[in-house]
């Protein structure tokens, strides 16, 4: 039997995706994604983080079976893999001998903050698109979901 709500479903759906980009494209007029985006290497990170939800949420509106448990598992895969590169390079980059410098102290202080926050952007951005994916996920479930028959629901309550 066809769905009669179908088409709203998919106009609530593309309302919803077009929110979390309106809401990105809010951060960047305001300069936040700048402050985020400050190196290429989190460049880099943000645009195959991006490249991956773009990915994924185009295929799963067009109602094919994505896995987005597994894509969300892999964005947030990636923002880890970015915090541990960024304080591995951090951690790395520090001059030992050179601390004990007060002139140079300061701007290696600087670096390291640099390197490290870089360290957190990637946190970021990984979590926040797995939160994207698996959100838009849940309400597509909500959506889409089959209504159960009065007989079902009620034995599944006597079950328990």
């Amino acid at each position: 039997m066809r769905d009669p709500i179908k088409p709203w479903k998919k106009l609530i759906e593309l309302a919803i995706l077009l929110s979390f980009i309106g809401l990105f494209l809010s951060l960047y007029m305001h300069g936040y994604l700048d402050k985020i985006i400050g190196n290429d290497l989190t460049v880099w990170f943000f645009a195959i983080i991006a490249l991956i939800v773009v990915l994924v949420e185009t295929l799963a509106f067009f109602s094919y079976d994505v896995d987005v448990h597994f894509w969300s598992w892999l964005t947030t895969g990636f923002g880890m893999l970015g915090t541990v590169l960024g304080f591995s390079l951090a951690l790395a980059g520090i001059e030992v001998q050179s601390l004990q410098d007060p002139s140079v102290l300061s701007s290696e202080i600087g670096t390291f903050l640099k390197t490290v926050s870089f360290a957190i952007d990637t946190t970021l951005i990984g979590l926040a698109a797995a939160m994207i994916l698996e959100s838009t996920d849940k309400i597509r479930e909500i959506l889409y979901r089959q209504p159960q028959p009065v007989n079902e629901v009620q034995n599944e309550g006597e079950e328990d």
